[in-house]
């Protein structure tokens, strides 16, 4: 199975404990290719339906509908990072191409994880 960085998949997240985000939901792919090519294992970030009224928050990034082929507008929870097998993953929706959203999730990761996050003009 080749997945690649950035790209949208449909992810079966169960079992789960407590907060954790469950269920068959969308995941961004964000571990680098070098690795997804190498181990049987990703870094995902999922995703959630933004309800009306939902304010997105510092360690998220918002994802409108159309973007990496999402159905509906759609909330990247970078604070519920997690590791996984790809045989969990089903199904690829797309991918995130534009850099500028890209930028936007990597500073909303790096601010969950507390790292200084520099880009270069």
């Amino acid at each position: 199975m080749k997945v690649k960085r950035w790209s949208i998949w449909r992810a079966n997240l169960d079992p789960v404990i407590g907060s954790e985000q469950g269920k068959s939901r969308p995941v961004l792919i964000v571990s680098d290719n070098d690795i997804n090519d190498l181990l049987n294992i990703v870094n995902v970030l999922p995703l959630t339906t933004k309800k009306q009224n939902r304010q997105v928050y510092p360690n998220e990034a918002l994802l409108l509908s159309g973007q990496g082929r999402v159905p509906n507008d759609s909330i990247v929870l970078c604070h519920q990072i997690r590791t996984m097998d790809k045989q969990r993953l089903s199904k690829e929706y797309g991918i995130i191409d534009d850099p500028d959203k890209q930028r936007e999730i990597i500073e909303a990761l790096c601010f969950q994880l507390g790292i200084e996050f520099k880009h270069s003009e």
